[in-house]
């Protein structure tokens, strides 16, 4: 049973910028809209595995990011939300952008859902589609901001988690799940689409150990050259293209927020020897992983 990952240095970077009154106890932290720009500056566009959970809330301006590989242009007003042990890669943004963070631990979101039911679906919605549109005159993640804000800052210590998950709830359950059910209803996928997000929910899943499209073909009983095809034709990338970036992004990620040695990288990845891991990397970035770690 191989070890659980502590993704580190992210964190931590995010942590050294956010004020006390900024913060509920070690499960929540705000993010304003001064510091979330130098929170950004400091991820160097490059992937992170998200170990939290994350609304971003987009007050102005425009970003682009990766989230598992899957491209995402932003336009404010909106509202991302990024799920534990997903891959976040910022890619850019205007120079007006203006937006708002809140970070939740692990051990915060999953006590809000562990005797929910409703969980299930309403997580495999919003991995489908982490992006919500909003419109400012009803921009009910900014008001839920302010309260969060409220609870940090009071003097009082007693019940501010408490408050903070109910009022986190209700958000969840109310807005975040009216949104997400309404969308789901008007959008119908197409059987392109559909074969899409089933590859890349195998992906992430599987990536760690299988790296042929054979295998993801068969998973889903349609042939490695129909798979291949949908895939270009729906990304304009291949198949293995996906499966290369995507075991490359959990490496860059591991390298870069892991105190892991190259080794043990190898060794979670799958890969036969460090030397066949250190090639595959090589090939794929044009660096060997210590030099990626290193630069």
């Amino acid at each position: 049973m191989s070890k659980k990952i502590t993704y580190l240095k992210w964190r931590n970077r995010i942590e050294e910028i956010t004020p006390h009154d900024h913060r509920i106890g070690d499960d929540i932290l705000l993010i304003d809209n001064i510091h979330a720009k130098r929170a950004e500056m400091t991820l160097d566009n490059e992937p992170f595995k998200i170990d939290m959970t994350m609304a971003i809330i987009y007050e102005q301006g425009s970003a682009d990011l990766k989230i598992n590989m899957k491209d995402y242009h932003i336009e404010a007003p909106a509202v991302l939300l990024v799920l534990n042990d997903q891959i976040y890669q910022p890619m850019g943004h205007s120079d007006d952008l203006k937006s708002k963070v809140i970070v939740m631990s692990r051990a915060f979101s999953d006590s809000m859902f562990v005797n929910s039911g409703e969980i299930l679906p309403l997580k495999s919605s919003i991995l489908k589609n982490p992006v919500m549109k909003i419109d400012n005159e009803e921009n009910v993640f900014g008001h839920f901001f302010k309260l969060l804000q409220n609870i940090a800052a009071s003097p009082r210590q007693e019940f501010k988690i408490e408050s903070a998950r109910h009022l986190t709830l209700s958000m969840f359950y109310g807005y975040s799940h009216l949104k997400h059910d309404v969308n789901e209803i008007k959008s119908a996928n197409s059987r392109q689409e559909e074969i899409f997000n089933q590859f890349t929910e195998l992906l992430e899943r599987h990536h760690k150990k299988e790296r042929e499209i054979a295998f993801y073909a068969d998973k889903m009983f349609i042939t490695p050259k129909h798979l291949s095809q949908v895939i270009k034709d729906y990304s304009n990338k291949t198949a293995l293209a996906f499966i290369e970036e995507y075991v490359i992004a959990e490496a860059k990620s591991m390298l870069l927020s892991t105190t892991l040695s190259i080794q043990q990288i190898s060794d979670e990845l799958n890969f036969p020897s460090q030397s066949v891991f250190g090639k595959y990397f090589k090939r794929v970035t044009g660096k060997s992983p210590t030099e990626y770690r290193r630069s």
